[in-house]
């Protein structure tokens, strides 16, 4: 399959007919996010309109123009007050091979199950990319793009090849279709794309389609475990010994083994631990059983010690989601690749939700385990205690082939830890659209929200409350994840916003030779693309 080219001269008016704006045009996948305010919504449903939908859309309503093609944003950059005018990429949603290129393309309007289908099924090929299914490519690849194959085969910038992307001309007061890679002539052009493999969200331009020249076979095989243990059976010395034995089972975890350690509150009941174990593309089903099951093993002899596990009695919770049919301390399961995809990707309900995250190089310190186990223990107040069921802190194993990266090779500069923490919390309520943050609701939102800052503020009190590796002698934190964006780290509004984007990028923020502000000053000099957290210019 071949793209079109992007031509500048086709009307707008071939995209079809336009249709009034509905309400789900204004909610983000997140129900706290909401664009009251929002007048117009393009949607580009072939590559040779996105330029032209570009040009109008910028030049009529300038900043106001925001990007989507998931919604899953954790914050409000596309849906917040100040939004007059969507880009919704979902309509342009092909996988293929483009025979002029040579390579395989995803559109940016993709969600990462239709991606892993037809990679798979089309031309038994792979992405390390995430698990959540309705994610949408635009966004997640151009943030760094991390999975459950990410330790086997890195990030999945790692493997990105080029980039089409349509950026601002303020000089023409147009939109200007660029072809960016490593190869390209210009050496601008390669230092946007350089910035696009990990910082391109909402910064640079439109991103229409990503390349990659070569991806991994996809295994054929898959195997999938669970571990649980009851509250009840975790006092504090129980639990302290719990993470220390994961941070250092994950430092000497083989590449084709990857695991989750779902810390969920005391509310929950349980905390667990999953494990995905799979093979390199050819291997046998014998050998794969073999060698699944003597992990599975070694896991099960390392943990014996720590507590005594129980049957898993409801998911684990957080993203990804755990089905419950796998038995806790049981067999293994030993299934299709594809077969594991579908078990783990799960995207959740729509609800309202707060994430915050962070980087680990080393086990975690004493105090921080004192905080994690007295914040999972802690109920805020002016919510039903039960309602605290949802929320957790997940530690997700990392290293691995993304760690074979130098610092500067993307701008995500993390590539020397071993763990990944997301922390989470959500909730719901019978507020309509828009509404979820306004009274009788706002209180619910403020005691989880309040309830996730304390708990983290604490755990990183001894480097000013936050994973800031420069105030950390230790080498144990290693800043946080863009894609993960959480405002309280700072914001444009608040006047501090360098102090998120040193904890995302550290070095490749301002400092090192080839910077994201440098390609921010270059490419999009009148900060067309802006938001809370976007790269600034100066």
């Amino acid at each position: 399959m071949s793209t079109a080219p992007v031509v500048e001269n086709l009307s707008l008016a071939s995209r079809g007919p336009t249709r009034p704006l509905i309400l789900s045009d204004r909610q983000g996948f997140d129900r706290r996010w909401f664009a009251p305010n929002l007048k117009a919504v393009y949607v580009p449903t072939h590559p040779e309109q996105l330029l032209a939908i570009v040009t109008e859309a910028l030049s009529t309503h300038g900043r106001g123009v925001k990007i989507t093609s998931g919604r899953h944003c954790y914050e409000n950059f596309v849906y917040n007050d100040e939004t007059a005018a969507v880009i919704d990429m979902s309509a342009l949603n092909q996988v293929g091979f483009d025979n002029a290129r040579q390579a395989y393309f995803v559109d940016a309007g993709c969600e990462n199950w239709t991606v892993y289908r037809t990679l798979l099924n089309t031309f038994g090929k792979t992405l390390p990319a995430g698990s959540c299914y309705s994610v949408g490519a635009g966004g997640h690849i151009t943030g760094g793009g991390y999975g459950l194959l990410s330790r086997l085969h890195g990030l999945t910038v790692d493997h990105l090849s080029a980039v089409d992307i349509v950026t601002w001309d303020a000089a023409s007061g147009r939109g200007k279709l660029n072809h960016v890679s490593a190869a390209s002539a210009d050496p601008d052009e390669k230092d946007l794309f350089w910035a696009l493999r990990g910082a391109g969200g909402g910064n640079f331009g439109v991103i229409a389609r990503y390349y990659f020249q070569q991806l991994p076979d996809a295994p054929d095989h898959a195997t999938l475990w669970t571990l649980a243990w009851d509250w009840s059976s975790l006092d504090m010395t129980a639990f302290t010994n719990l993470l220390a034995e994961y941070a250092d089972m994950v430092a000497s975890l083989p590449d084709s083994n990857f695991t989750l350690l779902k810390l969920n509150h005391v509310a929950a009941g349980q905390v667990g631990m999953v494990l995905q174990v799979t093979s390199p593309a050819g291997t046998k089903d014998d050998q794969h059983r073999r060698n699944a099951e003597d992990s599975v093993a070694r896991i099960q002899k390392r943990f014996a010690k720590v507590a005594r596990s129980s049957p898993l009695v409801r998911p684990l919770g957080g993203h990804p989601g755990m089905m419950t049919h796998l038995l806790a301390s049981g067999d293994a399961q030993h299934i299709t690749y594809l077969e594991a995809l579908q078990t783990l990707n799960g995207s959740g309900p729509n609800q309202f939700g707060k994430y915050k995250s962070a980087y680990m190089k080393k086990a975690f310190p004493a105090e921080q385990v004192t905080a994690i186990y007295e914040w999972l223990h802690r109920y805020p107040s002016g919510i039903p205690q039960a309602e605290m069921a949802q929320s957790l802190l997940q530690v997700d194993s990392y290293g691995g082939a993304i760690n074979r990266y130098p610092s500067e090779s993307t701008p995500v500069p993390q590539r020397s830890s071993l763990m990944k923490l997301q922390y989470q919390t959500y909730w719901n309520n019978a507020s309509k659209p828009g509404e979820g943050l306004m009274s009788p609701f706002r209180e619910q939102a403020e005691a989880h929200v309040g309830w996730i800052n304390g708990f983290y503020k604490d755990v990183y009190a001894a480097y000013g409350g936050t994973p800031n590796p420069t105030r950390d002698p230790t080498g144990t934190v290693d800043g946080c994840y863009y894609n993960y964006p959480d405002e309280v780290l700072g914001t444009h509004a608040q006047g501090n916003v360098d102090q998120a984007l040193w904890l995302y990028f550290l070095q490749n923020f301002r400092q090192a030779p080839r910077n994201l502000v440098k390609v921010k000053r270059r490419w999009d000099p009148t900060n067309h693309f802006h938001h809370a957290q976007s790269i600034p210019v100066s």
